[in-house]
Formats: structure tokens, C-alpha cells, sequence
């Protein structure tokens, strides 16, 4: 792409900043805030079409200076420049190292050289050997281990230098002898020894890297080489261990053991920051970067489920060179939000001045701090948003048609529905990189559906069609607001897949339905997976995906809880949370990738004959189905994609009334969801209850519903169900639930 960009923070308020960080082959480009729209009447746009967007007016819009910018992948840990580093006359290095991809290139370990190769290093050859290397003012030496290792062992690895004439030595132990030694593998301790020649490593002002080495090309220093597998207990010295001494380093239990170190850092210390503490308290605490994964096992793990059960056998980092946190590219403009900006998504249209090339970054404009503009919140579903941003593995099995799904692929962007080059699973996303899903016109691979993003648009075009005032806010600011964000509302709509909820959003649903809120829950497969939001950046999500669930992949043994937040995670439903509780119903099943597969309509249910549901179906025919028409989320039908059931065991309330169910899913292009295996009656549900002081829920349980709001300029009856829930949720009137029989 010759334009292609992201916008940092997401989400802010009038009179807060938002940087655009564009990438462009263009020296400069033309920026104009538009809002953007959805699908509009069916049968829409081509596939790939963006729909028309309506400019606006802002201090935002003008002609700035861009230029090309890299993406620099690869986990790594930074510690600043501190002499104590440099090495010396004499000096050793120790670490636990476990590849997870040798995969033909030089990898680092632990090091302190500049981008020319200067000063001293650990590192893996292209054939999984390890080498110490020194380099300094008179030459370089170098030792490298006589055998290779292998992916997925804990080794040992120890390197001491004795200056000129002395040994280089090197000593790498497998965590355990192998039964059977190896002649070509590192099966039980193996040693290598050189004889050194220059004085000691070149001094220098570059940061120790762990998992990273420097490098430069034309854009300037960068950290490369990076590391695929996990490191633990790096422990730097001030003279050289004896054979003996490295031999013994396999059985240390302490990093601050004799000998004594001069640097050690324990990767099991506050594993909820960004921060790496060194234990000496003679050297420069680290810091991670691109966010390596935390809270992992270590060499002596030995069986426990989580950090806080045994944070000394948490004591790595798992490094990956596909992790991407931050692009950390410079802002190509600053813009303070227009003070009288009305609340709601809007995107911000770059274009090439030259090329005429065209991105659309996506922005949350939300309330003025503290203050309520309409009646009605939307939560913009900006965990779910993350969570499916950049899915690699559909661009890649649907061929990355476009220009974006080839930018995708082509930079090896992720989603938490991908899995790293090495081959574990994907379990944190962040907005401070190009999210190129997250784009108005955007369609699902395989389905040509809109999805997430360009899917919730179609809410606010119905909404806006119906003259409705709306407020905008994300997950985000409903988990570090609480229940008092949505308290001032008289009525809350969720996005139209809003998967990915953290504790706090399910509390401050709780609270705000438990205070008489009234909650529209337009979506499906809702509330399912245990989301952490990383507290010490706030633009990383993360979750572990652990038991029984429609799952992309499973964490490691041992993994299973976040180390954003410490819990375990899964489905909301195996932590006794199950969506059930809070909005009626649950994920039942969802189109099992086909691309013949279509929705299905609703059907009147016994509930929709409850007095206390008439309001629903007012100006709807009593035999009519619902939403049988097209739809531009599976082509057909207002129950689809992915579907939602009520289920009394589960959580949904007593008094619930089950309206209406969607039943028409045929087997072999439909699925139920791995957790509801055991049941045959793979259905949709729309469900209504009262809640305490006079609130209420309306739930759809379907992925497909708005995307039949627009069918026939919005005349059809899933509209006018739609829009006769808003308005009677909008009454002061109050919901009296029935007494309980």
C-alpha cells in the first residue's frame, strides 16, 4: 500500500490529542476527516468498494509532510547503556535459552555491540549452533558450540572471555541429559573453547539487547536478528567462570547465587509492566519491547497452572520475531479534537498528493469528559475490534485479494486468531500499529461480509437515518470508567460483535443493568473470551485462549492466565460468568466457513404472546417471519454468522421471554460451538427481561441483525422491531418484572 497508516489514541474527547502515523510513499499527503458510512441499501457496493463518506469539517483537514516508514517486528528486552555492561578484560554471560524456530538464520540471545558489530555478543547460528562473539579494537574472536540445539529444549548456555592469550570459552547443558546422547544435537553438557586475541569487547553507548541484536539500513539503527523461543535468568559477570563454574550454572536456583553477579534480571518480577528488574541493584533495570509474551514457564517448571501459584518457575519471556506492539512511527500530524465535534466514528481519509493513494484510519470521537450529549451510548466493541484486527489466517487461505489483505500478509501482521512463525499462539493486539480491517468498506475474507468495524457502521447509519442522537465510547473507557459511564444513559446498544470483554465491562454491565439500565445487546457470540487491557500502555489487549471453545489455537501448558491481569483465562463461561447472566443468552454456533452458507429468519416463539412483549412486535404481522430477506452480513436471513441461544442453566433469567428463534441451519454448513457440542438444537434466540429498578434487556443473539437493518431503505421488520425496542427503552416509563411463580 502506498498509503497506509493508524491513528494513536483510538479513541479521545474534544480538546484531546490524536496522532496519524502515516506511512507513505508520497511525500506528502492530504488529510480530511470524513464520516463514514456502512453498507447502505442492499445490494451494496462491490466487494472492496469503500462506501461514500461525508467530509468534515475540522482543524484536522490540510496537506502534511509524510514520507515511507519500516515496520520493525521482533520482541526484544532494551537496558540502558551502563559501563558495568561493557564487558571488560574478563567477563562471562549466562542465560536458559529455548528456540521455538531455528529456522535458518543468525538469532541473538544477549548482547552489547553496536550496529557496526562491535563489542560482545551470544547468538544462534543459521544451523541452531550457539556463538560467542567479541569484537573489539584489534580484531574479533569467536566460539561457536560444536553441536546444535534443538527446538523446544531448556539449554544452559555459558560464555566467559579471559582476554588476549586466555580462553574464549563456551558451555551449553541441556535442562537434563538425554538418555541417548546425540552426536549432532546438544543431548548432555558440551563445551567449545578458543583462544582469544583482542584485549576486550569495544566500548559503547548502545543498549544491552536481549533477544535482539543492532542493526542499521537506511532508515537508521534497528534491532534485528531477532529471537523465536524463550530466555530466562540472564546473569552478566565481572570475570571469567571456570569450566567448573559454568558447569554449575545449570543447577543455580537464585540469580544472585555465587558467583557473584555483576547484572541479572529476573523476567518473573512484575510481570504485569513493561519493566525487567535487575537484582543486584548494579545495573540498569530493561525494558520490553513489542511486547514479548510474560507470565510463561521457565526451565524449572514443574506443573503449575499460574504465575501467582509459583512466580519463580514464571521466569521467562517468550520472544517472537513476528511480535509487533508499537510501530512507533513519528506522528505525521497532531491534532487536537475540534471542540465542538459531536461524538461518533469518523476515519480520517489520507491520500497520496502524488499517487493519489487513499487510507482511512479509523477514530472514536467520545463525549466530552464527565458530560452526555445524547441519550443514548453506543460502546464501539474496540476489544473485539483488536482481537480480530490484521486476521492473517483468513487473508491467507482467501488468496489476500487486495491491496490490504496484501499488506497483511506481505508484513506479517497478526490478530488473535493468528499463531507467531514459530508456531504459538497469538494472545496480545495493539492499535499503535496499522490495523487494516479496522477500514470503512472492509469485508470478510471467504464471507464478503462486513465485519467488526465496518459492520457497527451499519448501527449508526440506522440510527442516524432515524434521527437518533447518539454518544460513542469504546471498551476501553467502559473498562476504566465502570458502571458510572453508562449510568448517565438512558439506553446502551453494544457493537454487533462484541466478543472480547474484560472483568471490568461485565461488572459495569452488572451494575448498570442492577440500577435499572436498559441494554440493547444487538450482537452474537457476546461476552465469550476473558480480555486483559495492558494497564501500564493502555493500547494492548491480550487474551489466553485455554478449555473448551471455538478456539484458533490453545495456550501452552501452564499459560492459561493473563499476565496483563493475573486471572485465568477462557470463556467467560468457565469462570461461572456465562453470557446468559447478563443479556439472556450465549453462543450456540456459527457458519462453519463455507461459502454457500446463509442466515436464517426468526420465527415468533411462545414469549411474543406475553402482554409484556407486545411493544416489541407492534406494526409486525403475527405470522411473519423475521428478517427473511437479504442481508449483508451470510446474504440471507437475520439470524447468522454466529449465533446466540438462552439457556436457564447458563444463567438466563426466569422471567426471560424467549420472542422468537431462528432454527433453519442446515448441518453441513453450520456448526454448533465446541462448548455446546453435546446439544443438537443449534438455534438463535431473541429474548426480552425486566431488570432491577425498572430496566431491561433486549438481546437478538445474532452476528447478522444489523446487517439487515438497511434492506428495503430500512422498511422491513427487523428495523421496526429494532426501532420499537429503542424507543420504548428511550420512555421514562419503568419495567415491572412479573412476580416470580
Amino acid at each position: 500500500m502506498d498509503v497506509v497508516g493508524y491513528t494513536d489514541p483510538i479513541c479521545a474527547a474534544p480538546g484531546e490529542r490524536i496522532s496519524l502515523r502515516v506511512s507513505s510513499a508520497d511525500p506528502e499527503v492530504r488529510v480530511t476527516l470524513v464520516r463514514p458510512c456502512g453498507e447502505g441499501p442492499l445490494p451494496g457496493p462491490e466487494p472492496g468498494g469503500a462506501p461514500p463518506a461525508e467530509p468534515v469539517a475540522s482543524a484536522l483537514n490540510g496537506v502534511y509532510a509524510a514520507g515511507p516508514q519500516p515496520l520493525r517486528r521482533g520482541s526484544h528486552v532494551r537496558v540502558a547503556h551502563d559501563p558495568v555492561l561493557d564487558g571488560g578484560e574478563a567477563f562471562s554471560v549466562a542465560l536458559w535459552a529455548l528456540p521455538t524456530r531455528l529456522a535458518g538464520r543468525e538469532q541473538a540471545l544477549l548482547g552489547k555491540r553496536d550496529a557496526a558489530g562491535a563489542g560482545w555478543e551470544l547468538s544462534l547460528t543459521g544451523d541452531g549452533r550457539v556463538r560467542f562473539t567479541v569484537a573489539g579494537a584489534d580484531g574479533t574472536d569467536r566460539v561457536e558450540s560444536p553441536r546444535r540445539l534443538r527446538e523446544r529444549e531448556w539449554y544452559c548456555v555459558v560464555a566467559a572471555f579471559d582476554g588476549p592469550g586466555a580462553e574464549l570459552a563456551l558451555t551449553v547443558a541441556p535442562a537434563r541429559d538425554w538418555t541417548v546422547p546425540s552426536r549432532s544435537v546438544v543431548s548432555d553438557p558440551a563445551g567449545a573453547v578458543a583462544r582469544a586475541t583482542v584485549a576486550r569487547p569495544a566500548a559503547g553507548t548502545a543498549p544491552l539487547l536481549i533477544a535482539g541484536s543492532w542493526r542499521r539500513d537506511a532508515h537508521g539503527a534497528y534491532v534485528g536478528a531477532t529471537f523465536d523461543g524463550k530466555i530466562a535468568g540472564p546473569r552478566l559477570f565481572a570475570h571469567a567462570l571456570t569450566r567448573a563454574e559454568r558447569l554449575a550454572e545449570r543447577d543455580r536456583t537464585s540469580l544472585t547465587a555465587a558467583p557473584a553477579p555483576a547484572a541479572a534480571w529476573d523476567f518473573a518480577r512484575v510481570p504485569r509492566t513493561r519493566e525487567v528488574v535487575e537484582v543486584t541493584g548494579k545495573a540498569p533495570y530493561g525494558r520490553t519491547v513489542q511486547m514479548p509474551a510474560r507470565g510463561v514457564t521457565g526451565p524449572r517448571w514443574g506443573g503449575e497452572t499460574s504465575y501467582d501459584e509459583a512466580p519463580d518457575r514464571y521466569d521467562a519471556l517468550h520472544f517472537h520475531e513476528d511480535d509487533l506492539d508499537d510501530a512507533d512511527w513519528p506522528a505525521t500530524a497532531d491534532w487536537t479534537v475540534d471542540a465542538d465535534l459531536p461524538s461518533g466514528i469518523y476515519a480520517a481519509r489520507v491520500q497520496g498528493t502524488a499517487s493519489g493513494a487513499v487510507d482511512h484510519l479509523p477514530v472514536v470521537v467520545r463525549p466530552p469528559r464527565g458530560r452526555v450529549t445524547a441519550p443514548i451510548l453506543f460502546v464501539a466493541p474496540l476489544f473485539s475490534w483488536l482481537a480480530y484486527g490484521n486476521v492473517r489466517a483468513l487473508e491467507t487461505h482467501a488468496g489476500a485479494g487486495d491491496p490490504a489483505g496484501r499488506y497483511v500478509t506481505e508484513h506479517g501482521l497478526n490478530s488473535l486468531y493468528d499463531t507467531h512463525t514459530d508456531g504459538s499462539g497469538v494472545c496480545y493486539s495493539s492499535w499503535r500499529r496499522p490495523v487494516l480491517n479496522l477500514r470503512p468498506g472492509f469485508r470478510l475474507p471467504l464471507l464478503g461480509s462486513p465485519h467488526q468495524f465496518s459492520a457497527d457502521l451499519q448501527l449508526l447509519d440506522w440510527l442516524r437515518h432515524h434521527g437518533h442522537a447518539v454518544d460513542v465510547v469504546t471498551d476501553a473507557d467502559l473498562h476504566r470508567e465502570g458502571a458510572a459511564l453508562p449510568a448517565r444513559y438512558r439506553v446502551v446498544l453494544s457493537g454487533t460483535h462484541a466478543e472480547y470483554w474484560s472483568g471490568p465491562m461485565l461488572d459495569a454491565l452488572e451494575g448498570y443493568l442492577g440500577a435499572g439500565g436498559r441494554y440493547m445487546y444487538l450482537s452474537g457470540n457476546g461476552l465469550y473470551w476473558v480480555t486483559g487491557l495492558d494497564a501500564s500502555e493502555g493500547h494492548t489487549v491480550e487474551v489466553r485462549r485455554q478449555g473448551a471453545a471455538v478456539s484458533a489455537w490453545h495456550c501452552e501448558p501452564g499459560e492459561g492466565h493473563l499476565s496483563t491481569t493475573g486471572e485465568p483465562g477462557g470463556l467467560w463461561r468457565w469462570r461461572g460468568r456465562a453470557p446468559q447472566r447478563y443479556v439472556g443468552v450465549g453462543f450456540a454456533g456459527c457458519w462453519a466457513t463455507t461459502p454457500q452458507a446463509t442466515g436464517a429468519p426468526y420465527r415468533r416463539a411462545p414469549g411474543a404472546a406475553d402482554p409484556r412483549s407486545a411493544f416489541v412486535f407492534a406494526g409486525v404481522g403475527a405470522d411473519e417471519p423475521i428478517g427473511a430477506f437479504p442481508n449483508h452480513v451470510l446474504r440471507h436471513g437475520a439470524a447468522g454468522y454466529e449465533v446466540d441461544r438462552a439457556d436457564p442453566a447458563l444463567g438466563t433469567p426466569p422471567h426471560a421471554l424467549v420472542l422468537a428463534t431462528a432454527t433453519e441451519f442446515p448441518a453441513q454448513h453450520w456448526m454448533p460451538a465446541t462448548e455446546e457440542a453435546h446439544r443438537p438444537d443449534l438455534r438463535a434466540d431473541m429474548v426480552f427481561f425486566e431488570t432491577p429498578g425498572g430496566g431491561a434487556v433486549f438481546a437478538t443473539g445474532s452476528i447478522a441483525w444489523c446487517g439487515a437493518l438497511p434492506y428495503n431503505g430500512y422498511a422491513n421488520n427487523v428495523s421496526t422491531i429494532t426501532r420499537n425496542v429503542l424507543d420504548r427503552f428511550l420512555s421514562p416509563e419503568p419495567f415491572d418484572p412479573p412476580p416470580l411463580r
